[in-house]
Protein backbone atom coordinates (compact mmCIF):
# COMPACT_ATOMS: atom_id res chain seq x y z
CA UNK A 1 0.00 0.00 0.00
CA UNK A 2 2.87 2.24 0.84
CA UNK A 3 4.67 2.15 -2.53
CA UNK A 4 1.30 2.95 -4.23
CA UNK A 5 0.62 5.67 -2.29
CA UNK A 6 3.67 6.98 -3.07
CA UNK A 7 2.62 8.08 -6.47
CA UNK A 8 0.18 10.45 -4.82
CA UNK A 9 1.50 13.92 -5.34
CA UNK A 10 0.21 14.23 -1.18
CA UNK A 11 2.54 11.64 0.10
CA UNK A 12 5.13 13.75 1.91
CA UNK A 13 2.09 15.39 3.40
CA UNK A 14 1.11 12.60 5.43
CA UNK A 15 1.78 12.05 8.83
CA UNK A 16 0.31 9.77 11.71
CA UNK A 17 -2.64 11.88 13.23
CA UNK A 18 -2.34 13.57 16.66
CA UNK A 19 -4.69 11.31 18.57
CA UNK A 20 -2.74 7.77 19.10
CA UNK A 21 -4.44 4.89 17.57
CA UNK A 22 -3.33 1.02 17.57
CA UNK A 23 -5.17 -2.52 17.28
CA UNK A 24 -4.97 -3.20 20.98
CA UNK A 25 -6.71 0.05 21.83
CA UNK A 26 -9.42 -0.34 19.23
CA UNK A 27 -9.94 -3.27 20.72
CA UNK A 28 -10.30 -2.64 24.20
CA UNK A 29 -12.36 0.41 23.38
CA UNK A 30 -14.96 -2.16 21.47
CA UNK A 31 -14.86 -4.64 23.94
CA UNK A 32 -15.13 -2.29 27.59
CA UNK A 33 -16.84 0.53 25.73
CA UNK A 34 -19.04 -1.11 22.91
CA UNK A 35 -18.13 1.59 20.64
CA UNK A 36 -16.21 2.58 17.34
CA UNK A 37 -12.44 3.25 17.52
CA UNK A 38 -9.57 3.94 14.73
CA UNK A 39 -6.91 1.38 14.76
CA UNK A 40 -5.16 3.66 12.16
CA UNK A 41 -4.94 7.79 11.10
CA UNK A 42 -3.05 9.01 8.95
CA UNK A 43 -3.16 13.04 8.54
CA UNK A 44 -2.30 15.89 6.06
CA UNK A 45 -2.29 18.16 8.41
CA UNK A 46 -1.36 18.12 12.03
CA UNK A 47 -4.71 17.61 13.32
CA UNK A 48 -7.06 15.62 15.59
CA UNK A 49 -9.72 16.97 13.36
CA UNK A 50 -11.27 13.33 11.56
CA UNK A 51 -12.01 15.73 8.68
CA UNK A 52 -7.98 16.11 8.36
CA UNK A 53 -7.69 12.48 8.05
CA UNK A 54 -6.05 11.18 4.40
CA UNK A 55 -6.37 7.58 5.22
CA UNK A 56 -7.95 5.80 8.09
CA UNK A 57 -9.48 2.52 9.43
CA UNK A 58 -11.91 1.98 12.32
CA UNK A 59 -13.65 -0.79 13.50
CA UNK A 60 -17.74 -0.39 14.77
CA UNK A 61 -19.20 -3.31 17.16
CA UNK A 62 -22.79 -4.52 16.72
CA UNK A 63 -23.64 -2.90 13.37
CA UNK A 64 -26.31 -4.31 10.74
CA UNK A 65 -24.99 -6.60 8.12
CA UNK A 66 -23.85 -3.88 5.30
CA UNK A 67 -26.71 -5.16 2.60
CA UNK A 68 -29.61 -7.42 2.72
CA UNK A 69 -28.50 -11.20 2.79
CA UNK A 70 -30.86 -11.90 -0.36
CA UNK A 71 -29.41 -8.96 -2.24
CA UNK A 72 -28.19 -10.83 -5.20
CA UNK A 73 -26.57 -7.42 -7.14
CA UNK A 74 -24.24 -4.66 -6.72
CA UNK A 75 -24.26 -0.73 -8.29
CA UNK A 76 -22.31 1.14 -10.58
CA UNK A 77 -20.80 3.29 -7.35
CA UNK A 78 -21.32 0.56 -4.42
CA UNK A 79 -20.09 -3.13 -5.03
CA UNK A 80 -21.10 -6.28 -2.58
CA UNK A 81 -19.53 -9.02 -1.92
CA UNK A 82 -20.68 -11.99 -0.15
CA UNK A 83 -17.70 -13.61 1.63
CA UNK A 84 -18.98 -16.97 3.19
CA UNK A 85 -19.61 -17.65 7.10
CA UNK A 86 -21.91 -14.53 7.50
CA UNK A 87 -19.12 -12.04 6.47
CA UNK A 88 -19.72 -9.54 3.63
CA UNK A 89 -17.70 -6.82 2.23
CA UNK A 90 -18.88 -3.41 -0.11
CA UNK A 91 -16.24 -1.01 -2.11
CA UNK A 92 -17.25 2.62 -2.96
CA UNK A 93 -15.03 5.53 -4.09
CA UNK A 94 -12.02 5.53 -1.71
CA UNK A 95 -13.71 3.17 0.69
CA UNK A 96 -14.17 -0.07 1.61
CA UNK A 97 -16.06 -2.22 4.19
CA UNK A 98 -16.02 -5.99 5.81
CA UNK A 99 -18.45 -7.33 8.14
CA UNK A 100 -18.33 -10.29 10.28
CA UNK A 101 -19.29 -11.88 13.09
CA UNK A 102 -16.59 -12.46 16.25
CA UNK A 103 -17.75 -15.32 18.63
CA UNK A 104 -15.83 -14.20 22.11
CA UNK A 105 -15.65 -16.79 24.64
CA UNK A 106 -17.83 -16.25 28.10
CA UNK A 107 -20.82 -14.78 25.32
CA UNK A 108 -23.79 -16.56 24.28
CA UNK A 109 -23.56 -14.99 20.82
CA UNK A 110 -21.49 -13.72 18.12
CA UNK A 111 -21.58 -10.26 18.48
CA UNK A 112 -20.31 -8.33 14.75
CA UNK A 113 -17.57 -6.38 14.02
CA UNK A 114 -17.87 -3.57 10.86
CA UNK A 115 -14.23 -2.47 9.86
CA UNK A 116 -13.77 0.33 7.45
CA UNK A 117 -11.49 2.13 5.33
CA UNK A 118 -11.30 5.19 3.75
CA UNK A 119 -8.75 7.27 1.86
CA UNK A 120 -8.10 10.28 -0.17
CA UNK A 121 -5.48 8.45 -1.74
CA UNK A 122 -5.42 6.58 -5.02
CA UNK A 123 -5.60 3.39 -4.31
CA UNK A 124 -6.62 0.06 -6.58
CA UNK A 125 -9.50 -1.80 -5.01
CA UNK A 126 -6.71 -4.97 -4.33
CA UNK A 127 -4.87 -2.31 -2.28
CA UNK A 128 -7.74 -1.21 0.04
CA UNK A 129 -9.50 -4.48 0.85
CA UNK A 130 -5.68 -6.08 1.40
CA UNK A 131 -5.14 -3.31 4.32
CA UNK A 132 -9.02 -3.95 5.50
CA UNK A 133 -8.12 -7.51 5.82
CA UNK A 134 -5.14 -7.64 7.16
CA UNK A 135 -6.15 -5.23 9.97
CA UNK A 136 -9.35 -7.22 10.19
CA UNK A 137 -7.49 -10.36 10.67
CA UNK A 138 -5.50 -8.34 13.81
CA UNK A 139 -8.60 -7.38 15.18
CA UNK A 140 -10.48 -10.49 15.57
CA UNK A 141 -6.92 -11.60 17.31
CA UNK A 142 -7.25 -9.04 19.86
CA UNK A 143 -11.02 -9.54 20.42
CA UNK A 144 -10.18 -13.23 20.90
CA UNK A 145 -13.06 -14.07 18.05
CA UNK A 146 -12.83 -18.08 18.66
CA UNK A 147 -14.92 -18.58 15.36
CA UNK A 148 -12.77 -19.31 12.08
CA UNK A 149 -12.38 -15.78 10.40
CA UNK A 150 -10.81 -16.23 7.07
CA UNK A 151 -10.97 -13.61 4.40
CA UNK A 152 -10.50 -14.23 0.86
CA UNK A 153 -7.36 -13.02 -1.39
CA UNK A 154 -8.88 -9.46 -2.58
CA UNK A 155 -7.48 -10.56 -6.48
CA UNK A 156 -9.94 -13.29 -6.54
CA UNK A 157 -13.16 -11.42 -4.86
CA UNK A 158 -16.46 -11.14 -7.31
CA UNK A 159 -18.68 -8.33 -6.30
CA UNK A 160 -22.31 -9.21 -6.79
CA UNK A 161 -23.46 -8.40 -10.65
CA UNK A 162 -24.11 -5.17 -11.59
CA UNK A 163 -27.89 -3.64 -11.09
CA UNK A 164 -29.53 -3.97 -15.34
CA UNK A 165 -30.81 -0.56 -16.11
Amino acid sequence: MIDEARTSSDFDDLHVAAKSTSHASAAKTLLDEDHAAYACRISRSDSSDSRSDALYIKFTPGLNSLFPEEQEQSYSSHRAYKLGNGMQATMEAGSADVYYPCKVKGTDSPFSVTGSFYSTLDLRPETRFRTLFRSSQEMSKLLNCENDIKFPDPATMKYLPLQKD
